[in-house]
C-alpha cells in the first residue's frame, strides 16, 4: 500500500497533511491580487512569451511611477535665429525650476514644441509668475500610461517591431532609462492643465500654499 499502510486511501496520505507543512490548494482563499491573464492576440511581431514579459515590466514600473508628479512647460519653437525676446521665458522658467527647492529638472526636449519637464517632491514652493509678453506657453502633467492604453498607442507596434527578439528585461530597462529622459516618449501620457489666470484674491500666493502642485499665474 501507499506509504507502506493499509487502510483507507484517507490515511494513505503523506503524514505532513493538517500540519502547518500542508499546502491544501483546493480549500484556499481567493487571492486578493490580479492573476495576468495569458495573451490571446498578436501584438506587433511578439510572441506570447514576449508579451508576457512586457507586461510583467510594464506593470511594475506603472507601480514605480503612479505617485510621482512630472510637469512639463512647453514652449514654441525656437526660429534658426532666436532674439532676446524668444529665449526670456525658457531661460527665466529654467533658472526657477532649477533653484527652487523641491522641484527637480529631468527632461529637456522637443516635441511639437520646446519643453522643460520636471519633477516635484513634497513640500515644493515651486511659483512661476507669467509674464503678458510670454506667448504660447503651456503647462502639461505627466503620467506613466497603463498598458492596455500603451498598446492603443500607434506609436507602440512600430516600437514593437524594432525591438530585438525575444524580449529580455534588461533590454526593456534599458529603454526605459531612456525614456526616463523624455517625458514625451512612449511610456508617458501628457494632460495639459489649464490654470492660468490670477489667484482667487487677486494677489500673490502665499508661501506654503504650492505643497508640490505647480501654479501659474497670469499677471
Amino acid at each position: 500500500m501507499v506509504n507502506g499502510t493499509t487502510g483507507s486511501i484517507q490515511d494513505s496520505r503523506p503524514v505532513s497533511a493538517k500540519t502547518s507543512s500542508s499546502f491544501d490548494f483546493a480549500n484556499r482563499p481567493p487571492s486578493n491580487y490580479p492573476i495576468t491573464a495569458l495573451p490571446n492576440s498578436a501584438i506587433g511581431n511578439l510572441s506570447r512569451t514576449d508579451q508576457i514579459v512586457l507586461r510583467h515590466f510594464w506593470d511594475a514600473k506603472y507601480e514605480e511611477n503612479k505617485s510621482r508628479d512630472l510637469h512639463f512647460l512647453k514652449f514654441p519653437f525656437f526660429p534658426q535665429f532666436p532674439t532676446h525676446q524668444d529665449l526670456v521665458p525658457y531661460c527665466e522658467i529654467y533658472h526657477l525650476v532649477k533653484t527652487s527647492p523641491g522641484a527637480k529638472i529631468i527632461s529637456l526636449g522637443s516635441a511639437h514644441g520646446v519643453y522643460i519637464g520636471f519633477e516635484l517632491f513634497s513640500g515644493s514652493q515651486l511659483h512661476i509668475d507669467m509674464d503678458d509678453s510670454w506667448q504660447n506657453i503651456s503647462h502639461h502633467r505627466v503620467s506613466f500610461k497603463k498598458y492596455d492604453k500603451m498598446l492603443k498607442d500607434p506609436a507602440s507596434d512600430s516600437a514593437f517591431k524594432a525591438w530585438p527578439k525575444p524580449l529580455t528585461i534588461e533590454f526593456l530597462e534599458e529603454q526605459y532609462q531612456r525614456w526616463m529622459l523624455d517625458l514625451t516618449s512612449l511610456c508617458w501620457e501628457t494632460a495639459e492643465v489649464r490654470e492660468l489666470g490670477g489667484s482667487a484674491a487677486g494677489g500673490d500666493v502665499g508661501e506654503g500654499s504650492v505643497d508640490g502642485d505647480l501654479k501659474d499665474d497670469m499677471l
